[in-house]
Formats: C-alpha cells, sequence, structure tokens
C-alpha cells in the first residue's frame, strides 16, 4: 500500500486503544471530580508492564493521544517516561474524553503524520471507538484498565473499516 501524508487516503494506521490504568477512586483522599482522579500504585506497575510490553513486541509508535482527564494524562506520561528512544510525542485531545465525537476523533488522527499512534481513554469511550471502527456498534469490547485493542485501519481511522488484531489485558505483558 502506499502511503501519504498530504491528505488523509492510502494512509495505512495502526491504532493502539488503550484503557487508563488503574485509578482512585471519588471520595479517595479528597477527590471530588472524576477528571482529577489519579493513578494508584497498581496503575503505575500496569503503565511499566504496559510500555516494556509494547516494547518487547516491537511496537513503534509516532503519536500519543491523550484523554486530558488526569488519569489518562498520567497514564501516557508515564508509559511515555519507560520508552526507549526514540520517544514518540505526546498530545491531548479533547474527543479522546468522555463525551467526545468519534468522526472528530477519527479526522484528528487522520491528519497526523504518523502510522502508529496510541489513543489513551476512558470506557465506555474508547471501546465504543474500537466498536465503530471495526464497524459492530454492538460489539462489548471489555477492555480492562491498562488493557489495549491494536485496530488497523487500512484507510486511516473511518467507521467499519478497522480490523481488530488485538484485544489483551494487562496480564498478556507478563
Amino acid at each position: 500500500m502506499n502511503t501519504t501524508y498530504g491528505d488523509d487516503k492510502d494512509k495505512l494506521m495502526d491504532l493502539y486503544l488503550i484503557r487508563h490504568a488503574d485509578a482512585k477512586p471519588l471520595g479517595e483522599d479528597g477527590i471530588q471530580d472524576d477528571a482529577d482522579r489519579p493513578l494508584t500504585s497498581k496503575g503505575d506497575a500496569q503503565v511499566k508492564a504496559l510500555a516494556h510490553a509494547l516494547q518487547k513486541r516491537g511496537v513503534q509508535l509516532g503519536l500519543v493521544v491523550s484523554s486530558p482527564l488526569l488519569r489518562a494524562r498520567q497514564t501516557a506520561e508515564k508509559m511515555l517516561a519507560y520508552w526507549a528512544d526514540p520517544v514518540p510525542a505526546l498530545t491531548t485531545c479533547d474527543e479522546v474524553a468522555p463525551g467526545g465525537k468519534r468522526r472528530k476523533l477519527s479526522k484528528f488522527l487522520r491528519e497526523q503524520s504518523v502510522d502508529a499512534i496510541a489513543v489513551v481513554g476512558h470506557i465506555p469511550g474508547i471501546a465504543d471507538y474500537a466498536a465503530w471502527l471495526i464497524g459492530d456498534n454492538k460489539a462489548e469490547l471489555d477492555l480492562a484498565k491498562a488493557g489495549i485493542a491494536r485496530i488497523v485501519c487500512p484507510d486511516g481511522p473511518r467507521k467499519g473499516e478497522g480490523t481488530l488484531t488485538w484485544l489483551v489485558t494487562p496480564e498478556w505483558f507478563e
């Protein structure tokens, strides 16, 4: 396949849709806003294992896109802290946050000049996005905390055009 970056056609893209790692619940340590929930020590360990597992399997990311919510940002940032050079760039995107729009997220991803992107988000949004990409809105993808769905998109991310190639839990990392 011919990969081009001037437009969003003929752009093979690997998407690694990642659910944020384990986070503190609302009310613990005075946390009153869902957006402010930080990772737990278990979440930190999940992120370290996630980064090592992806690299061990030869994943070479060009970009990491995170929800702006704290637990997703921390998952992305800590994953990259364990990433060997070259470390991919990190950006946040409101469309990955709860309530984000799939088409807008897909357009944003297609505009990137890379062919492998990790997207760190939340349930149910990230699982619903995966189902939308593979063309089955009724699919119930059970994405564990720090779990990964890898979807290959032959023409960039578009509704119904992706192929699910992995759906793994943190236990896979071991």
